[in-house]
């Protein structure tokens, strides 16, 4: 079943696909792009309605509506520009088409780029103003320039000044005049550029071509003399009724009386404050890195990872929230809810920021009211601010305050049950096994596999995980796989080195050290972000890796899902970290190479087991049964198939049951004899045997002096259990065409 996110993510691909394929240059009225994209996905609006339906949120917006909506998020990623009620795809919006051909994952980066503008946006709105208050006369600014004195990336600004074309956008031009400033660019986009520009005076025909529009460089105006046209100050404006409304946690308390401040003035002034202890940045500071400067300036001699802590909590107050966001403080068990109202203002020692409380007079209950998770969150005492935005809507929901409509469903994720269909695609005979798999993953989100080599282990896993993920499983999944040198930097996150740009741009600049996020962190922010789609994380070989080290804090959070930690590497904010209840693990474990008796008895709680072994369903009979349905397909008598690969096989595990018959960790299972090099070709068997019957066996029986050819051997088994070779079935084939020749008559 598709998701509202999946279906979304089509509408929106297949109409910048037409775009550029039918309306490069003039883009097109809206109703008639959509006509076409009704046309080419004609089950697009029934599987919305299907979408929304299983989501069990109440959506009332038009397909169509909701499509166009979040059509915002490319315009912001500068991908799609929408004027005049006309759509028309950029130079960049053909670029990301061709790099994300899938159409979530084209969707997806768009909606992280509109994320970046998004925690950008006052600042870009004043770059903006600069670019229309430019003064007459003809005059350019480079947008590299542009970008820094606001400190915005220009990979943000570049892109929206396309997708937004607000009066001036075309004045923001590379370091050299070159239009576009190297992002990428059709030619009527070209075009349109070298007109504008021309009408302007300011178009440098000498260094312009068909391929390039350059601006006349002595017409550049520094952004300092810009600055002095844009009047605009720094105040802050509502977020975009498509972004959700984030929810923060802020704690006060009086230093004198030790009383909370909800209690007090925040409750008789309708605001929040957030106290320093030294004068706090002002709103210059209108990022991350320059409220660190700040912090580090006024803390010299505090450590830096507190000063570190200051700083993202300063930047939080000052910068992340916004005006409509939710507030929520508390005094003991009485919690109380509020909206911001407005900017932060800077007084001696603190900053404040305006906001409506809506339940001075029913204060919620921390211990009933608030979900688990939430509750987790509040009592975290490290920081006096903390983002929790995943629980808005929720308390939202209890003060009786509608949020604003959030671009994607809130769950929670549903497990589906297991299907006939996936247990016939498994050669199972039933769905039995399988549904308990699924009761188990319910009960516990972490399941594993176990069993002798052969058994279909992986091979389960995978199917089932992109059963229980359905329509997503593309984007929902992933496979790793542990080893010995696996640590917890691959598997969650871990500072990795790179390269660094040298002044030209080159790779010349040294070594630079990134936070790089592994498979496991990946796919928990994607589930959190998502949260009504089942994400499903395969470890192949899990038993290979060092458990602990690998899992690190993250082991407390595979038993308390509803739980926080914070992490290693400290980038969860100061509000700690969880899993995510819509992630699952499935897991597998060859018990040859260790018993599940023998594993951490930590890691047993947390996981459910699984077995899947010769001697037991479902891979018991597994062969023979895959063998009578390959014998029907091909067109012959599923009565009369050739049983020859079960029999040897149960020949095999018979030999290694009655040489350790207590030791049921190794067998041999079926895997081996249903791939093709079983089936094709003269020799099929002998070849398999050689390559790879016999090396498991040797393994197996290493040092203990078992003569392997004389107990396994492919010809010793065949005589034993009276199956004729193949040379044997020519000889005698041979000998009855003999017979039958007039000639030896």
């Amino acid at each position: 079943m598709p998701s509202i996110t999946t279906v979304v993510a089509q509408a929106l691909h297949t109409a910048a696909t037409i775009l550029r394929r039918d309306a490069p240059q003039d883009g097109m009225v809206f109703r008639e792009l959509w006509e076409l994209v009704l046309a080419r996905k004609p089950r697009l609006e029934a599987d919305w309605l299907q979408a929304v339906d299983e989501s069990g949120q109440e959506n009332n917006t038009p397909f169509k509506d909701y499509v166009n909506r979040n059509a915002t998020n490319l315009v912001k990623a500068g991908w799609l520009y929408r004027g005049a009620r006309r759509w028309q795809l950029t130079g960049i919006g053909v670029d990301a088409l061709a790099r994300w051909p899938d159409p979530v994952d084209f969707y997806l980066d768009a909606c992280r780029r509109y994320r970046r503008w998004e925690r950008q946006q006052q600042f870009v709105s004043v770059a903006m103003t600069a670019l229309e208050q430019l003064p007459d006369g003809g005059h350019w600014v480079a947008l590299e320039e542009l970008a820094a004195e606001f400190t915005v990336d220009p990979d943000v600004l570049g892109p929206v000044l396309r997708g937004a074309r607000t009066p001036g956008w075309y004045l923001a031009l590379g370091e050299d005049g070159q239009a576009g400033a190297g992002l990428p660019m059709w030619p009527f986009e070209r075009d349109q550029w070298r007109t504008l520009l021309d009408e302007e005076g300011l178009l440098d025909q000498g260094r312009s071509s068909l391929d390039t529009v350059r601006a006349l460089p002595d017409r550049r105006m520094p952004v300092w003399e810009a600055l002095k046209a844009a009047k605009q100050p720094l105040e802050e404006t509502e977020a975009d009724e498509d972004a959700p409304r984030q929810l923060w946690i802020v704690r006060g308390v009086d230093a004198a009386t030790g009383v909370p401040l909800v209690r007090g003035p925040w409750r008789d002034d309708s605001k929040v404050t957030l106290d320093t202890g030294f004068p706090p940045p002002t709103a210059a500071a209108h990022n991350l890195d320059s409220v660190r400067r700040a912090v580090e300036s006024a803390l010299p001699a505090t450590g830096p990872a507190r000063r570190e802590a200051v700083a993202r909590e300063l930047d939080a107050f000052l910068n992340r929230m916004r005006k409509g966001d939710i507030v929520l403080s508390t005094d003991g068990f009485e919690t109380y809810v509020g909206v911001v109202d407005g900017p932060a203002v800077h007084t001696a020692e603190r900053l404040e920021r305006p906001v409506d409380w809506r339940n001075l007079n029913k204060p919620l209950d921390f211990l009933k009211d608030l979900p688990s998770g939430l509750a987790s969150v509040v009592q975290d005492a490290d920081s006096q601010v903390l983002e929790a935005t995943e629980y808005a809507e929720t308390v939202l929901a209890l003060i009786g305050d509608m949020p604003r409509t959030a671009s994607l469903p809130t769950g929670p994720a549903v497990l589906p049950d297991a299907t006939p269909e996936l247990a016939e695609a498994l050669h199972m005979p039933d769905t039995t096994w399988l549904q308990d798999c699924v009761e188990l993953l319910r009960a516990t989100p972490q399941l594993i596999f176990h069993g002798p080599p052969g058994t279909g282990k992986t091979f389960t896993a995978l199917a089932l995980a992109r059963h229980l993920a359905g329509a997503s499983s593309a984007t929902n999944v992933r496979l790793v796989q542990f080893h010995p040198a696996y640590a917890y930097e691959d598997f969650f996150e871990g500072i990795r080195p790179r390269l660094g740009a040298g002044p030209d741009g080159d790779t010349g600049g040294g070594l630079a050290y990134d936070l790089v996020r592994g498979p496991l962190r990946k796919l928990a922010d994607e589930a959190e972000r998502r949260p009504a789609e089942v994400f499903v994380l395969v470890i192949d070989e899990i038993n290979r890796g060092h458990l602990a080290k690998i899992f690190g804090e993250l082991y407390f959070l595979l038993e308390y899902r509803n739980e926080r930690v914070h992490l290693l590497y400290g980038s969860d904010d100061g509000r700690g970290f969880r899993l995510p209840p819509n992630l699952y693990i499935l897991g597998t474990m060859n018990t040859v190479d260790r018993s599940v008796a023998y594993m951490d008895a930590a890691m047993r709680r947390r996981f459910s087991f699984m077995e899947l072994h010769p001697d037991t369903p479902p891979v018991a009979g597994l062969l023979d049964s895959w063998l009578r349905r390959r014998a029907e397909e091909q067109g012959g008598d599923p009565d009369a198939y050739d049983d020859s690969h079960a029999r040897l096989l149960d020949e095999i595990n018979r030999l290694l049951a009655d040489g350790s018959p207590g030791d049921r960790s190794f067998r041999v299972g079926p895997s081996y004899f249903m791939q093709d090099l079983a089936h094709t070709g003269d020799g099929a068997l002998d070849r398999l045997w050689k390559t790879q019957i016999i090396p498991l066996l040797t393994e197996h029986h290493w040092g203990d002096g078992t003569d392997v050819e004389a107990v396994y051997g492919l010809p010793v088994l065949r005589a034993r259990l009276n199956i004729p070779s193949p040379a044997d079935v020519g000889s005698a084939d041979s000998a009855d065409d003999s017979a039958d020749d007039p000639a030896n008559q």
